[in-house]
C-alpha cells in the first residue's frame, strides 16, 4: 500500500510540475503576442505589479552596461508603436524550472521588425505563481546585432 501511495504521489507531483511549465510558457507566449498586437491592456496582464525589465548588453563605446526600464515605460512604449509597423519576438526555445511558486525561463530569440532582424540574445524571466496565476516579475535580456 505505501507503494501504491508514493508513485501516486510522484505521478500527481510531475503532473503538476507539467501544468506549471505549460502555464509559465503559456505567460510568456501572451507577452508577445500582446507585443505583436501592441495591445498594451494584454501586455500589462502578464506582470506582476512589481516587475523590472533590464537588459545586458554594451554602449556605443563597447563599454558593458546594465540598462533597466521601468515597467509602465516599457508598456507605453508597445503602445505607442505606430499599428503599420509590425514587430515580431520569436523564441528558438524555452527551458523552464519551477520550485513551488517560483519559476524560471530561459528563451534565446531573435527580434523583427517589419520582417528584418532588428537584434537578438536571450530572455532569462522570472516568473512568481499569484492567486491570478504565473505573473512576470523580471526579465533581463541579451541584445546582440
Amino acid at each position: 500500500m505505501k507503494i501504491i501511495s508514493t508513485i501516486a504521489l510522484t505521478l500527481t507531483s510531475l503532473t503538476v510540475k507539467a501544468q506549471d511549465t505549460e502555464a509559465v510558457k503559456s505567460t510568456i507566449d501572451r507577452l508577445f503576442e500582446g507585443m505583436s498586437k501592441h495591445d498594451t491592456v494584454v501586455v500589462r496582464s502578464v506582470f506582476h505589479p512589481t516587475a523590472r525589465l533590464q537588459s545586458a548588453g554594451l554602449e556605443k563605446q563597447g563599454k558593458p552596461v546594465l540598462m533597466s526600464l521601468p515597467i509602465d515605460a516599457f508598456i507605453k512604449s508597445i503602445g505607442k508603436i505606430p499599428s503599420n509597423v509590425t514587430i515580431e519576438e520569436r523564441l528558438k526555445s524555452y527551458e523552464i524550472k519551477t520550485d513551488d511558486r517560483l519559476s524560471t525561463a530561459w528563451t534565446p530569440y531573435e527580434f523583427y521588425v517589419d520582417g528584418k532582424l532588428s537584434h537578438s540574445g536571450v530572455n532569462a524571466f522570472q516568473l512568481y505563481k499569484t492567486d491570478q496565476g504565473w505573473k512576470i516579475i523580471q526579465i533581463c535580456d541579451t541584445r546582440k546585432q
